[in-house]
Parts: structure tokens; sequence; C-alpha cells
């Protein structure tokens, strides 16, 4: 079937970037902790005590990887429910989400107290630094079962709209990491176990801001307990699994380069590494929100079958990976040296080497946030085969090829450099693979691996959009005209044509009235039993069904209520920000 696109789709991009915001949020209070530890550790507890802390962020990624496996797959699935009229089914989506992460939250928390010195010994660290690799092991389990909380609600927020208190429960839980960090620092002197313990509390802050901002809001999920399912643990496990994966791919790739440094170099030049490091994971926080925004809006517009959607949002992907990220290592290659005056006095050894290193590394942040965005696709278009396949390849394969390959040509340098060379390589490899399999050429179409059923040029459907009131009238005819070719008859692609211009004509009227711009996406698509009309806008909450349930004056909203009388349903959600009206038509 022909897909008709009567005006520029800009609903799609509007949506990703408004979300990158309080995705680069969510990453920075994670990686903040782990900067302003190791500048805090570096300056006050000394190089041995950066190494200990390096072998400790090996075991305490795995706390992360829980984090990230259960914010990302509770996000997909949320936003892949967010638009069921059954309550039951969203209530028990995000009801089996918390049970799972207070589970999960309870066994880390244990297992990371009890069995400290076990864990940083696994980690690889001398003997000499496992004890005080354990110190800071322990003092961060305090946090992890308030955290994996935190990352339930950060995820229902997200889905539900809740931007600017989600982005104030980033907010505060990064401050309060950073004040007590540097009370521990320069005050408290309680060593890593007071920069773990100082981690922990924020965590615990943030879920705190998290849980009472919610308070009076008008919620689309709500926790009861008897509505867990194991169907809904199944689908975050789907969604979210990757995550996981990654982190361990991230957890053997520093045991990798952490065990390759100290026994070439020694320490000291650990030391140097774990610092660029941290620098680096603030700088490629864009790239993280990147990647995390994808993965929502891909569960969101892939129930639908969406492909033009899809599309759209890759596109999007790919622009603003180049943009941001271009900008931020414009930044990392100008202002490497005071960056790194956070880590080092001027006039330390290592302070050019660490230059250094921090230029090589930010080589590679372009790369890594359109592989992000391709990992964040296939997750969750449950493309596993490519997933795990390019996550190997982007993670782990790539870089540890190039570790060895640049170090045994170069020296150190090569270290640094094996990064944006194995991000290059990884993407490569991934396009060449499925360009000789699919013979598709064009860049992102012959990485999404679209079905059938989803590709733009033979999508089951209409795409069109509406930007003022005189182009409602000109959607409501191509409705028209569009579903009549298709087969409609004539009674149902009147309904549906009636329906564009009642509701698109109310949502400009109650919903653009306050200066800014605004667009109106419109789908239509036919299915078994008739036809399926889809509005989304970007305007304020406004929920147009109303008017089928409250008594109006005759004569006010009659065509809205005469669609209800034709319409075999229509419903009302606001999900992402975005408002999301559902009519079905049934044939006759």
């Amino acid at each position: 079937m022909t897909v008709f696109q009567t005006k520029k789709r800009d609903t799609v991009e509007k949506l990703f970037v408004s979300l990158i915001g309080v995705q680069m949020l969510s990453f920075i209070s994670q990686i903040i902790a782990n900067v302003i530890d190791a500048i805090v550790i570096k300056r006050c507890l000394g190089s041995e005590a950066m190494a200990a802390f390096s072998f400790a962020n090996t075991a305490t990624s795995i706390e992360m990887a829980v984090f990230g496996f259960l914010m990302t797959g509770v996000s997909v699935l949320l936003s892949r429910n967010a638009n069921e009229q059954d309550g039951k089914k969203r209530d028990g989506a995000y009801s089996t989400a918390v049970v799972l992460s207070l589970a999960l939250g309870a066994v880390l928390m244990i297992l990371y107290l009890a069995a400290s010195g076990h864990i940083a010994r696994l980690s690889g660290a001398p003997e000499h630094l496992q004890g005080p690799a354990a110190e800071y092991i322990r003092g961060n389990a305090l946090g992890i079962l308030p955290y994996l909380l935190f990352a339930v609600l950060s995820g229902t927020a997200l889905v539900s709209g809740r931007r600017k208190q989600l982005m104030l429960s980033f907010t505060l839980m990064a401050a309060v990491d950073i004040v007590l960090d540097l009370l521990n620092g320069y005050v408290v002197h309680r060593g890593l176990w007071g920069m773990g313990a100082a981690t922990a509390a924020s965590q615990l802050v943030g879920f705190a801001a998290v849980f009472f901002l919610r308070r009076g809001k008008k919620r689309i999920f709500r926790f009861v307990p008897g509505l867990f399912r194991f169907s809904f643990v199944k689908d975050i496990f789907v969604y979210g699994y990757i995550y996981v994966v990654k982190q361990l791919m991230i957890t053997a790739l520093g045991y990798i380069y952490n065990n390759f440094i100290t026994r070439r170099y020694g320490p000291d030049l650990l030391a140097v590494y774990a610092s660029t490091l941290s620098a680096l994971s603030l700088l490629q926080c864009m790239s993280s929100a990147i990647g995390n925004t994808v993965s929502t809006l891909t569960g969101f517009y892939g129930k639908e079958e969406d492909g033009t959607s899809l599309k759209s949002l890759m596109r999007a992907a790919v622009k603003y990976s180049v943009l941001f990220n271009a900008a931020i290592m414009l930044i990392a290659l100008l202002a490497a040296s005071p960056i790194m005056t956070m880590f080092y006095k001027a006039g330390d050894s290592s302070f050019g080497t660490a230059v250094m290193g921090l230029r090589l590394f930010s080589l590679s942040i372009v790369f890594r946030s359109i592989n992000m965005s391709l990992r964040g696709y296939y997750q969750s278009m449950k493309m596993q085969v490519c997933n795990i396949i390019f996550t190997f390849l982007h993670i782990l394969g790539c870089e540890v090829i190039c570790l060895f390959a640049m170090n045994g040509l170069i020296g150190i340098p090569g270290i640094w450099l094996s990064f944006p060379l194995g991000e290059c390589l990884a993407l490569l490899s991934m396009f060449a693979f499925l360009s000789i399999r699919r013979g598709e050429k064009r860049f992102p179409d012959v990485l999404m691996l679209l079905l059938p059923a989803f590709q733009g040029a033979t999508a089951p459907g209409l795409d069109a959009s509406c930007h003022s009131a005189a182009e409602v009238m000109d959607c409501s005819r191509t409705v028209a005209s569009y579903c009549e070719r298709e087969g409609a008859s004539k009674r149902a692609a009147g309904i549906l044509s009636l329906a564009v211009e009642e509701i698109a004509g109310n949502i400009v009227k109650y919903g653009f009235d306050d200066g800014r711009p605004h667009s109106i996406n419109i789908r239509v698509k036919k299915n078994t039993d008739g036809w399926i009309l889809r509005f989304h806008d970007d305007c304020r909450g406004f929920d147009p069904t109303k008017y089928l349930r409250e008594p109006e004056a005759p004569g006010e909203h009659n065509g809205i209520r005469m669609i209800r009388g034709l319409a075999s349903e229509v419903s009302y959600t606001n999900a992402l920000g975005l408002n999301h009206l559902l009519i079905s038509v049934k044939q006759s």
C-alpha cells in the first residue's frame, strides 16, 4: 500500500529532543558520583586509593547494570503499555516492576555487604588494594535498595510525562553526592568507605524525591501488589537484559584494561587511565541519553508498527549524535588541560599523559553515540541476535583487538586510541555485514532491519500532519480519499474523514492557543475488523473524549458525539508528554 506524507513529520523529532535532557540528567547523576569520587579520592587519598577505587568500580558496575536493566526494561515495558485501555494491564506492569526491584535490591545489598572482600578479590585487585576496594564496596552497598526502586520510579515518571519532577530528583541526587563527597574527603575523613556511603546516601535522596514528588499527580500507573505477573517479569528481562549483558561486557573490559595496564606499566599509569576514564564518562552522558531515548521511543512507536516514525526517530538520533557530540568532542580537545586539573596539579609528572589520554578518548564520542542509538533500537524491537552481536563488537571485541594492536604499534597512546578505533570498527563491521546480507546501502536504513510490515514504502497506512487550522480540512479530504482507494466503504471513509475534521479541529482550538508551534500527527491504518485512526499531538494535556461523558448544552460538540456513536471504540491517554487518541471504525 502507498503511504502519503502530507507534511513534514516533526512530532517524532520534537519528542526525541524533549526527552534527551531528562535522560542526560539521569546519566549525569550516576556518573557524577564516580567523577566526584575520583577527584576527591585522587586529591585526598592518593594514587593507591585511586587504583583501589578503579577495581571497586569493576565490582559496583554490576549494581549499575541492574539499575540500567530496570530503568530501560521498565521504560520500554510501560511505554508499550501506556496506551492500553485495560487499567489492570498498566497497573500490573508497574506493580511487577516494583516487586522485582525490591527483590533484586535486597539480594544485591546483602551480597555486597557480606562478601565485599571476596568481590574485591574477584575484581583482580592486588592483595594490598583488596581491603580499600572492599571498603568502598561496603559503603556503596547501603544505597542499592533505594537505588533500584529509584530506577523503576524514574522509568515510570519518564513515560508518564513528569519530566520536571524527574529532572529535579536527579539534580538533588547529584547535589547531595557532591556535598557528601567533599565533606568526607576534607572534613570527616572516613576513607573509601565514606566515599561509597556518600553515593549511597545520594541514591536514597533521589528515591525519596521522585517518590514524594509523584504524590498528588494524576497517574496512569498504580501499585497493586496482587497484579504481579511473571509474564511482565519476562517482558522486563526481554527489554532490559541487554543492559546487563552490556554492563557485564564493560566489567570484563575494565578487568582486561586494569590488569593489562597494571602488569605492563604499573599502578601509576592505571591511576591516570582511571582519571581520564572518569572524565570521559561525564562527556559521554549525551551519548547515553540519546541511546536511552531511542530505546524508549522505539518501544512506543514499535508497538504501533509505525515504520515511518521509527525511521524519523533513527535519523534524528544520528543527526543529534553528530551535532551534540561533535561539539562536546571539540570542547574536550580544547579544554583537556583544565578538565584534568580536577584530578592533577599542572606540575604533576602524570599530568601531560592524562591530558593526552583525554584528547584521544574524546575522539570516540560521536561514534559511540550512534552505536548506542542502534543498540537501543535493536533492544526495543526485540532483535536479539543483532543486539547481542553488535553489543559484543561495540563494547568488548573491537576495543580489545584495538588495545593490543595499537599498544603494540605506538605504546601508551594506543591504550586511549583503542576506544575511538574500536567504536568506529564496530559500526563499520555491522554496516558492512548487513549491507552484504540485505543488499541495502543507505544509512541508517540498512542497520534498522525493519520488518516488512514496518517498512515505510509498504506500510498499510497513511501518515499526515497538521500544523494549523487551515491544514485540518486538507488532512480530512486526504484521509477520505485514501480510505476509499484502499477499499473502505463510503460510510467508514466518511466517519474517518469527519473524525479528522472534528478531533483535529478541537486540538487546534484548545491546544494551539499557548503561542508555541505545535503539530498533530495523524495515522490511518487498516486492520482485520476495519480501520484505526490515531492522533498524536504535543500540546498540553487535553482529552477530547471528555465531551462524550459530560453533559453539554444542545448543539455543542455534536460532531464529536456523532463520531462516538459511529465508532466502535474511542480511547485517550497521555504518555511521554503526548496526547494519544485512538478511534476504531468497523468496516461495513
